[in-house]
């Protein structure tokens, strides 16, 4: 069964080496949740090369493009044991409490910008304080 995560991570600034506290929440899959979730990636990229089929002309590119995709996205999926939904804190420049949608690959560390006053953030671990 998958599990929700909190992990302590830093924001920290770009530009003035400020850093706040936040945290991350993600989820932990088990092995065979990652097995499933590649499979069903593989069967959905290749149920639309079959669907392709039918298209003329561009089913020369359509059907081998899913085909190979299929592959390429079911094992990157398959390989993810962790999914990145959140991450909640201060910015460490204006302050404000700010939440920040993740990059699914759920890995530290991630660089986005603040919603509120646009600073380069960097996100990572609570224990890399650099």
């Amino acid at each position: 069964m998958s599990e929700n995560i909190i992990q302590p991570i830093l924001f920290k600034s770009q530009k003035s080496g400020e850093s706040a506290p936040a945290e991350m929440h993600a989820i932990d899959f088990t092995p065979q949740e990652q097995k499933a979730r590649g499979l069903k990636t593989l069967a959905l990229f290749w149920a639309i090369a079959i669907v392709c089929v039918l298209i003329p002309i561009a089913h020369f590119f359509l059907v081998p493009g899913f085909l190979i995709g299929g592959i390429v996205a079911a094992k990157r999926r398959w390989e993810r044991a962790r999914e990145g939904i959140e991450a909640n804190g201060s910015c460490p420049v204006c302050k404000h409490t700010i939440h920040i949608d993740l990059e699914k690959n759920g890995e530290i560390p991630q660089w986005r910008d603040c919603p509120e006053c646009g600073e380069a953030l960097e996100l990572q671990a609570a224990a890399d304080k650099d």
